[in-house]
This record gives C-alpha cells, structure tokens and sequence, in this order.
C-alpha cells in the first residue's frame, strides 16, 4: 500500500507530505505538554511540590498558570495554522491528480481513447483523484495520531504501568477487530462502490445526451430505472464502506473512556493518596481529552484508509495506461515549396492484416480544393485523422505543415460558452473585426449581428441552442479563424441548406485556403479542383478542373523525392 501510495507522489509532494505530518504531530506533543503543566499547576494550589524539581519547572502558582496558558495558545495556533497547510496541501494535490488524468487523457493515442467511456473518464477525473488525495490526508492524521498515542502511552507508563497495559489491550483488540472483521468487508464495498459510480455516471451521461429521443419516445422510465437501480448499488456499497469503520470507532472510542476511568479510580484510591487524586485527575482529563478522540479517530482512519485506497490504485492505473498508451509526437517532415500536403505509400489499419487505406498517394497545392468520396466506412476519416496527426501510419511517409491545419468534423465540439469564445477555442485574442469576417466567410456574419448579445450570446450545452447548420458554420468560422493552410472537412455541410452550403464553398474557393472536402453531396464538386474516390483503401482520381498549368507530378516523381523513407507505427 505505501509503496503504491507514496510512488503516486511527485518528490517534492513527498517531502511536504512527511513535513505535514511531524506539523500535525506537535499538534499532540503539545496536548502532553499541557498536561504536564496542568498537572503541576494543580499540584501547586493544594501545596504540594513535584517529586522531581527541575530549574524549568515553575515554582508558583502564577508563573505555572502563565505557562498553562502560553501552551493553550501555542497549542491552539499549532493546530490552526497545521489544519490549514494540510487542507491546502490535499486540495492542491487533488488539483495535481486532476491536471494529470486529464493531461494524459488528452494524450492518449486516439484509438485507445476513443475505447473508453467519456463519462468514466470524467468520473476519474473528478471524483477519483479527489478520494485518492483524501487518502493522504488520512496517511497524514494517521501517522500523527500513531506516534502521538505511543507518546502520550509513554506519559502513562511513567505515571501508571497498569494504565498503559489496559490501553495497550484495549489497541490490540481494537486493532485485531478491524483486522478480522472488517478490512475485507471495507475493501470490497469500496470496490463495489467505485463500480456503481462509474455505472452510474454512464447511465446519466446516456440520458443527458439523448434528450430529444427520450422525450419523442417518452421512454424516460427506462434510464431512470437504469440509473435508480445503479444509485440503489451505490448507496449499499457505500454504507457498508462508510459504517463498518464507525463501528470499530465506537467501541474503541467507548470502551477505552471505561477502561481508563476504571483503572485511574482504582489505583488512586488503592494507595490512599486522595490529595494527589485531583493532580493526576486534572492530567489524565487534558490527556485523554486528546487521546480517546485519537484512539476513536486511529480506528475510523484505518477502515477510510481502506476505502480510500481503492482510488489511489484506479488513478496509479489510470496513469500508467496513459503513459502506455501516450501518443508519440512525431514531428511531420514539411511538403515541398508551393505544396500544402504529400502522401507517399501510406498504408493503415485498426486490425493487423485487414488494412483500412494501401499504399495511399496524394499530393495537394496551395488553394487547391479537393473533393474525397466513397462508401461509409471505408476510411475517408481515418485518411482526415492521418493528415492531422490525430492517427499514426503503419507505413508510408505524410509530410505536412501540421501547425498550418484546420479541422472540421461533422459533428462540432463546441463550449457551453459564448459565441466569442467558440470561436476562439483556447487561441489567441483576436479583433472583433478578424472575428467578424471569419463569421462572413462562414455566412454566419449577418446572424451573429442581430442577436441581442451579439458574440457574447451563450451557444448552451454543446450548442444545443443553435441549429444544425448553425453549429457547422460556427465550426467552419473557428477553423477559417487559425489562419492554417490546409483546411480539412469531414462532411462539414451536411446539416446546412443548398443556399448556405454553396455561398461557403464559394468563398471557401476564392480564399488561399486549400481545402480537403469529404462529402457525399454530388452538387459540391464543381467547387473542386480534383475529384477523388476511396474503393477499397486505394485513392483514386476521377477528375481533375484543369485551373492550374503545373501538371500534377506523377507517381515516379513522388517516388524520387520520398525515396523509401517510412514511418513505423508506434
């Protein structure tokens, strides 16, 4: 568990882990320092001296009393300002968890990203990493609450042999409970737990995304019984997880206040000293005010530990599967001068043996547009994914300038976020004016101006409250905004109307910009210079618009210039 656990730590996390940890231990050094004190000051208002004197024991009332209170205060700040670091200090590792999850899922090379369920992935993100920091956090109060119990069990040692005895007992069958009884039941409900989340998450992600259809159909018994059934499971796991700790908690918490009370009543009363009796009542009152909430708190520590643990293997899990599963930047050499893109040979396939696009050859000019058809399924994406650098070639050779592309797939992602700021999409700050004519470029100028916001209206949860072709014009804007040299387009105009779809393929023609159009729609052609097919993973030209008098170089040319060069897979 540790090794897993502190493997999990950046260094430098690692060391202000064991930093909080000795903070939060004088926390409890300081509750036996005030027993201490309270101990003499009481010795001293019934007249009696300590049995052992020491140049730094108090010799008056006062001065004891003054030296209670400064340790009050010390005590008090300590455990303040300790709380406060480690608060901080589990929220800005969570943060680290959170940042590092979602920077390796952002990394994870497409295929294997796209296996997994978004809303899986989200739950880690969020709620994983955050059970996982709480983890240290309990390591930390843990480890504090351990060394100060040994402590403060030496302070009674000193005072009374048979009280430590009875307390050590009361420990080791506290200890062998939890051990016996209930680490795997805590385990396994964490387990449990972890599951139905994850199952939980898809079922509302499911229900969320299909909101039209389950409104058309009326079919909202279906997820809502999907989701209380996996709800039902959580709450089981989780109340075993959360309830089988208490249990341990209350008997130590309980049984410990007995013992102690017994043995303190019976060996003072033994030897008679009733004048003694309040001095150590009043120190055994200050220790074990901080002791049995240790004891209670050690027990409820260990059974959340376990819990607990059960995250900080999913995110050790999580993290290693992306770094397996990283995407190797490979630096595209660039086309040649006047050429926006060239593929030699390119050869891929999801499965090994059944290849999705052979030997693939494709050389594209600045401003040229092409247009690629084919059946569904036949790789016209995958050939898109290739340029970009989304996939990687099992063999062949793409050079492209892949800081200069822009792509726009059938579905656009778009933020829950103003109008503004989709257009944007993490770039920099652009002119209302650049903003306004990649807008005009897209034909979605004029609809923008007459809204009330303008670019500030909200576009609403993956711009459900735009249409269709209004999310793909946006789409085309953000693109057109990255001033790139290749633009990609993957049935981009599928959900725009004759009107609109042919203004923007005209000014998408008249621009610099060399596009690369994947559709279906027959009318669109005549925008293009060439004409592809894609029939069984070879590339084939149709036609070709003769609009430029450089011939297309032929296949030994590009043969020459790429040599035998290829790229291994990953």
């Amino acid at each position: 568990m540790w090794r897993t656990a502190l493997g999990l730590l950046r260094y430098r996390q690692r060391i202000h882990f064991r930093f909080l940890t000795w903070a939060r231990i004088a926390v409890g050094l300081c509750d036996l320092a005030l027993a201490a004190a309270m101990y003499l000051l009481f010795m001293l208002l019934q007249g009696h001296a300590p049995a052992h004197e020491h140049w730094w024991m108090p010799e008056t009332t006062l001065s004891a009393a003054i030296i209670t209170s400064i340790l009050v205060v010390i005590r008090a700040t300590t455990d303040v300002y300790s709380s406060r670091f480690v608060f901080d200090s589990i929220q800005n590792l969570y943060n680290d968890f959170l940042l590092r999850l979602t920077q390796g899922y952002s990394q994870m090379r497409w295929l294997r990203f796209a296996e997994r369920n978004r809303s899986e992935l989200s739950s880690h993100a969020l709620n994983t990493a955050r059970e996982a920091a709480d983890f240290y956090h309990r390591c930390i109060e843990l480890a504090a609450s351990t060394v100060t119990i040994v402590v403060m069990t030496c302070a009674l040692v000193y005072q009374s042999p048979m009280s430590a005895i009875g307390l050590g007992c009361a420990l080791a069958m506290s200890y062998g409970m939890h051990r016996l009884f209930i680490r795997n039941k805590v385990q396994e409900a964490a387990s449990n737990r972890e599951n139905s989340l994850r199952a939980l998450h898809r079922s509302l992600a499911d229900l969320l995304s299909a909101g039209r259809e389950t409104r058309t159909y009326g079919n909202h018994g279906f997820f809502h019984d999907r989701i209380r059934r996996h709800a039902d499971g959580m709450a089981l796991a989780n109340r075993r997880a959360v309830f089988l700790p208490q249990i341990v908690r209350i008997i130590a918490d309980q049984g410990t206040v007995l013992l102690l009370l017994f043995l303190i009543v019976a060996l003072e009363l033994r030897q008679g000293n009733t004048r003694q009796l309040l001095s150590l009542l009043a120190f055994y009152f200050v220790l074990s005010r901080r002791l049995l909430p240790l004891l209670s708190q050690v027990s409820l520590i260990a059974g959340q530990m376990e819990s607990s643990y059960e995250n900080v293997k999913i995110v050790e899990r999580e993290l290693m599967e992306c770094h397996e599963h990283g995407t190797i930047k490979c630096l595209a050499p660039l086309p040649a001068l006047g050429l926006v893109v060239e593929l030699s040979h390119v050869t891929f396939w999801f499965q090994k043996g059944s290849p999705i696009l052979h030997g693939v050859n494709l050389i594209m000019r600045k401003g040229e547009t092409v247009v690629l058809r084919g059946a569904s399924g036949v790789g016209k994406s995958s050939l898109l994914d290739l340029i970009a650098g989304v996939l990687l070639p099992e063999s062949g050779v793409i050079r492209v300038d892949r800081a200069g592309i822009a792509y726009v797939p059938q579905d656009i992602p778009l933020l829950d976020d103003s109008i503004r700021n989709n257009l944007l999409f993490g770039s920099s700050e652009k002119s209302d004016d650049e903003l306004m004519k990649a807008l005009a470029l897209a034909r979605l100028d004029h609809f923008v101006s007459e809204l009330q916001l303008g670019m500030e209206t909200c576009v609403g949860d993956n711009g459900i409250l735009l249409s269709g072709g209004e999310r793909q014009r946006l789409g085309l804007a953000r693109a057109i905004l990255r001033g790139g040299q290749l633009l990609l387009l993957d049935e981009a105009t599928s959900a725009m109307d004759e009107e609109n779809e042919r203004s923007v393929l005209e000014n998408l023609s008249a621009s610099e910009i060399a596009v690369f159009f994947v559709t279906h729609r027959l009318h669109t052609y005549r925008f293009a210079h060439r004409e592809f097919r894609l029939d069984s993973g070879c590339l084939i030209e149709e036609s070709q618009v003769g609009k430029y008098d450089e011939p297309v170089p032929s296949q030994q040319s590009i043969d020459r210039r790429f040599g035998r060069f290829m790229i291994a897979r990953d």
